[in-house]
């Protein structure tokens, strides 16, 4: 082959593996953007948080008719998910079930629609995988947690509900990505609500929200704390729950303490001694009140619960000076989160005793909590003015819901701890 033919050669060559090159920097840029539209998209998510959600309230009350708001708030029930008046926290009976969580790939094919391309011929399989690489939040760790099996309101020795295992990344792939992709479906027309070939997720759900038996349902626990004062007056608590540190809810401000129902450690039997309510709620105090690292036992070491916090907060309980609420479970409508509803009320001696090392902040945000005297976290006013002052752009479903009906409750929740109607109390 002559000189001028190699030539040829090693141009045509060149002009190959330019074209090739070339493709793999639009193949590149293509992932790149779609990445970064996911990481836009959650973005936008976070600061239409609350409009989303009422938004969604307005699409499930639509689609089942049986749901209803709760005080006027986004927070959704029905009948079937409360018992007809709140009761002692006590009266709910939990019980653990050996059961393998469901998987709906319907559903899950669905979710996938939202995510970004992980490489150039797929996609991210899970919500929870992109998020993680993509946009992860301080405390984001697929810990075990509790899956709600079945819940019966209505029992007639009291409410039961029964669980069994699962873990905190299936709440993710599902919940986030109903959220994701009514904020998506809703990027160019924000006030209007969409088809639903735009919401194939939702849509799957739309009948019945909870669908215990199809898919992984992992409640949480949202606790209104309020601090009763000799007068009987009472006051009440938030936290704002910081952009980046939280996986859900981000920049709203919600109820403190609140929690997923999760073993606290990874010792082989925590997943039977902390499959209770109570625990649950004494841990996230302990979290979000006053600092503490995340009960998380990694090494198997199982919180002791005759030791403070927790041990006061048990004698508070036993005395009557603390007295612990439950108005039922509830929807939070744009990520189809199930929570479970109660009230903690202390008197205010007690609440100072137990909180007299309150910190202003934790891992997941700020503690709001009105002035503090002489270092004591005195609270915001339960009354309907101060309720109605808070920014309701940024008010998160269960804290609205669960201080409207604090509101409606109000006597009975504040009533003296000696009289007949608070005799017995919750725990």
């Amino acid at each position: 082959m002559d000189a001028e033919s190699w030539l040829g050669l090693s141009g045509a060559l060149t002009a190959v593996l330019g074209v090739y090159y070339a493709w793999r920097a639009l193949d590149h840029a293509a992932v790149e953007q779609s990445r970064a539209s996911f990481v836009k998209q959650r973005t936008d998510l976070r600061h239409r948080f609350v409009q989303l959600c009422e938004m969604a309230a307005d699409i499930h009350l639509f689609a089942r008719p049986s749901l209803e708001r709760i005080g006027g708030s986004s927070l959704l029930w029905e009948e079937a998910m409360r018992p007809p008046a709140p009761l002692p926290l006590s009266a709910v009976t939990v019980e653990w079930q050996d059961a393998s969580p469901p998987v709906n790939h319907t559903v899950l094919r669905a979710a996938r629609r939202c995510l970004p391309k992980e490489s150039k011929a797929h996609r991210y399989e899970r919500y929870s995988a992109a998020m993680g690489t993509l946009a992860r939040p301080t405390l984001f760790e697929d810990r075990p947690s509790f899956r709600l099996v079945r819940a019966d309101w209505s029992e007639p020795d009291g409410p039961r509900l029964v669980f069994g295992i699962g873990t905190y990344f299936d709440l993710i792939d599902q919940n986030e990505a109903v959220a994701h992709e009514l904020a998506v479906a809703t990027q160019r027309r924000p006030q209007e609500r969409p088809p639903w070939r735009a919401l194939p997720m939702r849509r799957l759900l739309a009948d019945d929200p909870l669908l215990l038996a199809e898919r992984v349902v992992l409640p949480s626990v949202a606790t209104l704390t309020l601090r009763r004062t000799p007068d009987g007056q009472g006051t009440f608590f938030l936290l704002y729950r910081e952009a980046g540190h939280v996986a859900t809810g981000e920049g709203t401000y919600g109820p403190i303490p609140a929690g997923m129902v999760q073993p606290a450690s990874f010792s082989p039997l925590a997943h039977r001694r902390d499959l209770d309510l109570w625990r649950t709620i004494m841990r996230e105090y302990n979290e979000e009140l006053l600092g503490a690292p995340e009960a998380k036992g990694d090494s198997g070491t199982e919180v002791d619960y005759d030791q403070p916090p927790y041990s006061l907060l048990n004698a508070a309980l036993a005395d009557g000076t603390l007295r612990v609420w439950c108005l039922g479970m509830a929807l939070e409508p744009l990520n189809l989160a199930v929570c479970i509803l109660t009230v903690a009320v202390f008197e205010a001696h007690t609440f100072d005793t137990v909180f007299a090392e309150a910190v202003e902040h934790n891992e997941e945000g700020k503690v709001i909590s009105g002035p503090r005297v002489n270092g004591t976290l005195t609270g915001l006013p339960l009354d309907a003015v101060s309720v109605d002052d808070l920014p309701a752009s940024r008010m998160s479903p269960p804290a609205e819901g669960l201080l409207r009906l604090a509101l409606q409750h109000k006597d009975v929740l504040l009533s003296d701890p000696s009289s007949p109607q608070a005799t017995v109390t919750g725990g």
